[in-house]
């Protein structure tokens, strides 16, 4: 079950009802009530719903361990920080997995694979990092800081963070960026929503319009982190029997597979 997106205040109110719910509290060892997740909402990825690559792995590791949840999504980096900032959140998923927060972590369950995606009919070709020289790019929230780009800011011409990565393909249509920054199921989904979906009068995508994905950099990991250790620990197992089942390889597979024109089998390996 997914809440949709409300303001912070409401949610807030929300978790501190949740609390005085008879039956709400949960044993460590087997939850009663539905576990509370916070989720990014990441096109692609992490969607109202339980769409997407990142929250049905998570999902069908929780219904593994016999759990229930429901998930409560925000945008990228702050689903992280409402889960530190309110307790009645069980778990928060999608943490970078360098990131030190209140809780316990699990191991990796995840990797996203970011790169470079651009339109090789006008830059490129685009194959490492320092190909970026002089380009204006845009990337996801705290996406300068996890691609490690913080002592490189000054050879783009331009280096955007934009947390809608929705708008993020908008503007490289438009010509307002040479480059996006990001993962690159994320820009296969979105690119391939904007072009079933063109508003009334764009001209884009034109015809001779080659758009390219290049994974520049190393895929990042990321972890599931909860309140309870013993939570955090069965986590880690139910992913491991489920990985040894081929479970795991088969929801990335699902995902990844019907992106491939775009990704051609550079997308983790896949």
């Amino acid at each position: 079950m997914a809440y949709p997106l409300i303001s912070d205040s409401l949610y807030r109110f929300l978790f501190y009802v949740l609390l005085l719910i008879p039956g709400a509290v949960k044993s460590d060892a087997f939850p009663l009530a539905p576990l509370i997740v916070m989720a990014p909402d990441i096109p692609g990825m992490s969607e109202p719903g339980e769409i997407g690559r990142d929250v049905e792995l998570v999902n069908a590791v929780l219904e593994a361990c016999g759990w229930e949840a429901e998930f409560v999504y925000q945008p990228f980096g702050r689903h992280i920080r409402t889960f530190r900032d309110l307790t009645a959140a069980d778990a928060v998923m999608t943490v970078p997995l360098s990131l030190d927060i209140p809780g316990v972590s699990t191991s990796a369950y995840i990797w996203y694979h970011n790169g470079a995606f651009y339109n090789a009919s006008v830059v490129g070709p685009i194959t490492t990092i320092d190909d970026l020289a002089g380009l204006r790019a845009v990337t996801f929230q705290n996406g300068i800081d996890i691609l490690r780009l913080s002592d490189r800011v000054d050879e783009f011409e331009l280096l955007l963070e934009v947390t809608d990565q929705t708008i993020h393909a908008r503007m490289q249509l438009m010509g307002r960026v040479d480059v996006i920054l990001a993962d690159g199921l994320v820009v296969a989904t979105l690119d391939r929503r904007i072009r079933s979906d063109r508003r009334f009068g764009e001209s884009w995508p034109k015809e001779l319009d080659d758009f390219v994905f290049y994974p520049v950099f190393n895929p990042t990991p990321y972890k599931m982190v909860f309140r309870s250790e013993e939570l955090a620990t069965q986590f880690d197992e139910c992913f491991d029997r489920l990985s040894a089942k081929g479970r795991i390889v088969e929801i990335n597979s699902k995902h990844i597979d019907q992106y491939q024109e775009l990704l051609l089998h550079r997308y983790l390996g896949f």
